[in-house]
């Protein structure tokens, strides 16, 4: 995986796929953590960002996948455990092969092996309430781009 550190820095190379399916999109977070993140990984060495994606999908949640469309390439600085982190991240519009299974009104767990992932599909309505990381995606997930848009956010201070 592309993650290095230095001192209380982190590098991240990630991936997130932008799931929706029947007006939800699919979040998830590690059991125990207070915010959502869309699901996703960090890339391998020599590993294109969108196949990506597919690993991951397949890793946690024993799915097929589909990359669509490329919608966001976003350059954060935040904090997180007491680490800084600059992380570079690509956003795809992604298609499960069976998003039917899994439940659409209740948490469901992962099947990935050494970390406890939560899922659930949030209503894009109730979307702009949910404590979701990256804090853009409570509106840019309601109105995704038809073009690959590029963001910087920071919410480390100067």
């Amino acid at each position: 995986m592309l993650r290095f550190d230095q001192g209380d820095a982190r590098f991240n190379f990630r991936s997130a796929a932008v799931i929706i399916h029947d007006n939800h999109v699919l979040l998830h977070r590690v059991v125990g953590d207070s915010f959502w993140a869309l699901p996703g990984g960090r890339v391998e060495f020599f590993e294109n960002s969108d196949a990506t994606l597919n690993r991951e999908l397949l890793e946690e949640l024993g799915v097929e996948s589909s990359v669509k469309k490329h919608l966001w390439h976003v350059e954060s600085f935040f904090e997180h455990a007491n680490k800084k982190y600059h992380e570079i991240a690509n956003y795809f519009f992604v298609q499960l092969s069976e998003p039917h299974r899994f439940p659409l009104n209740e948490p469901f767990r992962g099947i990935e092996s050494g970390v406890d992932l939560e899922f659930r599909w949030f209503s894009l309505n109730e979307l702009p309430e949910v404590d979701v990381k990256p804090e853009f995606l409570r509106l840019g997930l309601l109105d995704l781009p038809l073009e690959t848009k590029y963001i910087k956010l920071s919410e480390l201070e100067a």
